[in-house]
């Protein structure tokens, strides 16, 4: 099997009125494809780069131009997209999996098959992205190309928002996090990662007298399991500024949390509060223990 490291560079309309919407809404239409294949060993064999002339959108968006660096006359030479897409997949082989990085390029990919009307299927797409945020760091945020690349202290050597730059970029991100160990889990991650946005992370309390007031609350500052609604052991509250406090909880079946008390006050001289969860990472988790190393208030449950 050959790993196959896509980026691909796309144009847009020019206003909602010039989208293409039948059969399916084009939002971007593919000008570049850049592509490193790696094989089983972890080895570089190939890369593969495509100049795609566009068929609708055929004038440069001014913020792709800027972003990109390409110019109205750099799009109209080049292959069809039929033409591009055949040539792409022979070189990818009968036999690999693509990794991106985020889940736009799958999308548009099929975005684009739909509306030349082409009836085919592409190898199936992992998204290091997706891998990087919940498997590496710990956090379902979305991190960029470059914070990847400086998380590994990688060389940021090439021109971003080039298609096949940005393909090296992502094959040197997903060879240092050995990429392969987490594909067999990929489907479990997925949907680990659909249960906790499914979660309810926020608890607002209204008509709070003070800061004070709050954080002797027991209603406030009592944590339950935003999954099983049990209540959950807690450190001690640690401010970071006077109005937000911050602790780490536990869930003996669900797992650790951070939770934020943030404090704002209303028009009427009261109190707003909110209570948000988030699952523990390590970036959290030194947060916590930086602000509670200054000053801690409260009691653990």
């Amino acid at each position: 099997m050959d790993y196959i490291f896509l980026d691909m560079e796309w144009n847009q309309p020019s206003g909602k009125s010039n989208t293409v919407t039948e059969p399916v809404p084009l939002h971007g239409e593919i000008i570049r494809i850049g592509a490193v294949k790696v094989n089983e060993k972890m080895q570089e064999t190939d890369r593969f780069h495509c100049c795609v002339i566009p068929k609708y959108y055929k004038k440069m968006n001014s913020f792709v131009g800027k972003v990109t660096g390409l110019s109205g006359a750099s799009i109209s030479f080049g292959q069809k997209f039929p033409l591009a897409y055949s040539q792409f997949t022979d070189w990818c082989g009968d036999d690999c999996i693509i990794l991106t990085w985020g889940s736009e390029d799958e999308k548009m990919m099929d975005a684009n098959l739909a509306v030349h009307d082409m009836d085919v299927s592409h190898p199936r797409f992992y998204d290091l992205q997706q891998i990087f945020a919940h498997r590496i760091i710990g956090t379902g945020k979305q991190y960029s190309l470059q914070a990847a690349v400086e998380h590994y202290e990688l060389s940021w050597d090439l021109k971003a928002h080039d298609a096949l730059n940005d393909a090296v970029y992502c094959s040197r991100i997903g060879l240092s996090m050995d990429f392969s160990r987490y594909i067999g889990e990929y489907e479990d991650m997925l949907r680990e990662a659909e249960e906790q946005r499914q979660e309810k992370y926020f608890s607002t309390y209204q008509n709070v007298g003070s800061p004070s007031e709050a954080m002797n609350s027991r209603r406030i500052t009592l944590c339950s399991c935003p999954k099983c609604r049990r209540i959950m052991s807690r450190k001690k509250w640690a401010f970071c500024g006077e109005t937000t406090a911050i602790s780490l909880c536990s869930c003996k079946t669900h797992g650790e949390y951070y939770v934020r008390l943030k404090m704002k006050k209303c028009p009427d001289g009261s109190y707003s509060v909110t209570k948000k969860y988030a699952r523990l990472n390590e970036e959290y988790k030194e947060f916590y223990l930086r602000s509670a190393d200054k000053q801690e208030v409260g009691s653990g449950v």
